[in-house]
């Protein structure tokens, strides 16, 4: 099974190799900004990849995590917030994407938690009910990939499968009584749109980078080339399970906003 960094092209296999890519991360990156105790570098490469790794007061590198930057933004409506470890330096956002009203969160195309490569220097800015711009990446550790639309109902006559399109957040598989302790995980059937087989320039690494149209709109994701069963071609359906990331932006932008 590959690493979530193989999704963007580097080889992460062993611990060695995750803080080994989070020095390197450290060193070539752009500094973003600071909270008590951490320091937050972006390391974008051109073309999407990029690694976000935090130092920590003595300078050592605490944390990395990849994230595939797009062209695309959203909004989001945010509706709950919290920290992924004791120090709050790694966190989380819950809300609905895109709402038609700014003072009614529901009124989204869909829920969803995501975790923020940026929490902690945009922490102090997260408030309940707030609608803020926001970039989002997927990163697929299970994929099926299907022909066409026939081929895919043709399957789902034999068992469940998810309607196509779909979006289900792992906080809301039971949207009544959502599961609090969560991963920022979700199920996403659609249509492949795009799909470019794209190479990182610092490894030369091949993977996937895929624009797939899930309910009411399209969504980047990403993939290790060993992660799809089949070469992914645009009009065939996706049905995977993948780790939705997103970086927050502190203005909206309206003309480039998808979905």
């Amino acid at each position: 099974m590959s690493s979530h960094f193989e999704a963007i092209g580097f080889a992460v296999r062993e611990m060695r190799d995750y803080w080994a890519l989070a020095h390197q991360a450290a060193r070539a990156g752009e500094r973003i900004g600071t909270a008590p105790g951490r320091e937050l570098f972006k390391w974008a490469l051109g073309g999407g990849p990029e690694v976000w790794a935090q130092l920590d007061e003595a300078g050592e590198p605490a944390s990395a995590t990849p994230f595939f930057a797009s062209d695309d933004t959203y909004r989001i409506a945010i509706t709950g917030t919290g920290a992924a470890d004791d120090d709050e330096f790694e966190g989380w956002v819950d809300g609905w994407l895109n709402p038609t009203e700014e003072d009614e969160p529901l009124s989204g195309v869909f829920p969803l938690r995501v975790d923020l490569v940026n929490y902690p220097v945009v922490r102090p800015l997260l408030r309940q009910g707030q609608v803020m711009a926001i970039r989002l990446a997927v990163i697929l550790f299970e994929v099926s990939l299907y022909p066409d639309v026939e081929a895919y109902r043709a399957v789902q006559t034999l068992s469940y499968r998810p309607p196509v399109p779909s979006f289900t957040s792992s906080l809301h598989f039971g949207i009544d009584e959502p599961e609090p302790e969560a991963e920022a995980t979700a199920l996403i059937t659609g249509l492949v749109e795009e799909a470019r087989e794209q190479t990182n320039p610092a490894t030369g690494v091949a993977f996937w980078s895929l624009r797939v149209a899930t309910t009411a709109g399209t969504l980047p994701l990403t993939a290790a080339r060993e992660t799809l069963p089949v070469e992914p071609r645009a009009g065939q359906v996706l049905s995977g399970s993948g780790w939705v990331l997103g970086e927050l932006l502190p203005r909206i932008n309206s003309s480039s906003t998808r979905l």
